[in-house]
């Protein structure tokens, strides 16, 4: 399948840095132009085209999270997923493959640990939330945990096809997930709006 239109440039740049301190900015330059609207489109157009039993398949839920499978492509070597608020409790984990992940809509909060002691001692040496409009990039060898918002929705742009955790969803489950993904895009659409100026 070719490039979805959200696998921009930017995004290639931010799978192609490394987790240096001087390759990863907070807020990158490259994302100033307006990507949350054809994001926030893209995914409602996957998730209408979705085969429930077969995206199932690369689907999960755990941990405090739900990653609904949208898309892959082998030969450019990515995964694309939308992620909200799952069964379960956060709990720290080291991600397999690099990601980059667009906030779409409603709040998440990132905290990463340098070693599991800090994990032991809940101390973590990172904490942020996110946001719509943020963007930020993710490392093999980064422990954090995300908790979401019960409005928070987010696209997770992986390279490579490293399964999310949690366990599989079944069709059924999946077709509800996909509901209530397109309810969150639908909401995050209408906040978009409301937050133009009139006229824009």
């Amino acid at each position: 399948m070719p490039s979805p239109e959200f696998h921009i440039q930017p995004v290639v740049q931010l799978l192609g840095q490394t987790s240096s301190p001087y390759d990863v900015p907070a807020d990158p330059e490259i994302f100033n132009g307006n990507w949350l609207e054809p994001a926030l489109a893209h995914a409602r157009s996957l998730l209408q085209s979705a085969d429930r039993e077969t995206h199932a398949l690369e689907s999960t839920t755990g941990h405090g999270l739900t990653h609904v499978f949208l898309a892959s492509d082998q030969a450019e070597n990515y995964s694309v997923h939308l992620r909200m608020r799952g069964e379960g409790d956060a709990v720290p984990r080291d991600p397999a493959e690099k990601a980059v992940v667009l906030t779409l809509g409603g709040t998440m909060e990132l905290e990463a640990f340098r070693h599991a002691g800090d994990v032991d001692e809940d101390t973590p040496w990172y904490v942020r939330q996110f946001s719509p409009e943020s963007v930020y990039a993710c490392h093999p060898g980064t422990l954090h945990s995300v908790q979401q918002s019960d409005d928070a929705v987010q696209l997770v742009i992986t390279q490579g096809a490293a399964g999310a955790p949690g366990r599989r969803l079944t069709a059924a489950e999946y077709r509800e997930a996909a509901d209530r993904a397109r309810n969150l895009l639908g909401r995050a659409i209408e906040a978009r709006r409301e937050s133009l100026p009139s006229g824009a």
